[in-house]
């Protein structure tokens, strides 16, 4: 089933994917779960559990709850991350290096494909996994080569260069880009972006660890 963008919002997405990061710990000592108690964990309402869950079906049994390894399959068919998906990375100086030499930060579901720069330095160097850096004007051409499907890419160039850099890789077929810079893209409503703003999510740690309440 696929659902449209204004049917579903971030942050019902956003609690799914910690469901999942939850489900997975207490999976290692439960068996079952239910609302309740997945509430208490995630800090919210059981209400608030039921609805999002429900949004995508009906998955628990009344009074008993929810068979944990089920929903931990059922949750990663609707994220999409019970195949593989690929992935390039567009920008390798430290920030895609950290990603390309870290492979487990991009979890369950998510391979790196290629890896592409600009700097003709880099290009043609073999970095972890025996990948190749290519140049940035082979994103097309690669896409149309490899064997599946490549319409996702992690843009991790510098803040000047990002909606450049970005315009170009929906030219070249990219339908989904997460985007590592601190510029607010403006593409289509037909492209898929999500933004990584390091910086803002550290202003929003620091104004709860300023305003901690004191117990």
């Amino acid at each position: 089933m696929k659902f449209k963008k204004l049917e579903i919002s971030e942050k019902v997405i956003q609690r799914l994917t910690e469901y999942l990061s939850i489900l997975k710990d207490v999976q290692k000592y439960e068996n079952e779960i239910n609302s309740i108690e997945l509430s208490k964990i995630m800090n919210t309402t059981s209400a608030q559990v039921r609805k999002d869950l429900s949004t995508f079906g009906d998955f628990g049994v009344r009074g008993k709850g929810y068979d944990i390894s089920k929903l931990i399959e059922i949750i990663e068919d609707i994220l999409g991350i019970n195949k593989v998906n690929n992935v390039i990375i567009v920008g390798h100086g430290k920030m895609g290096e950290m990603i390309s030499s870290n492979r487990n930060v991009l979890g369950k579901g998510f391979q790196i494909v290629g890896i592409f720069d600009k700097d003709k330095n880099k290009i043609g160097k073999v970095v972890s996994d025996n990948l190749e850096i290519r140049d940035v004007n082979g994103v097309k051409e690669f896409r149309e080569n490899f064997c599946g499907e490549v319409d996702t890419a992690i843009l991790a160039v510098v803040k000047e260069q990002a909606q450049f850099a970005a315009e170009q890789l929906v030219k070249n077929g990219i339908k989904a880009i997460l985007n590592m810079t601190t510029y607010k893209l403006e593409l289509g409503s037909d492209i898929t972006v999500v933004n990584i703003d390091i910086s803002a999510k550290l202003q929003e740690l620091n104004f709860w660890r300023l305003n901690k309440e004191e117990k």
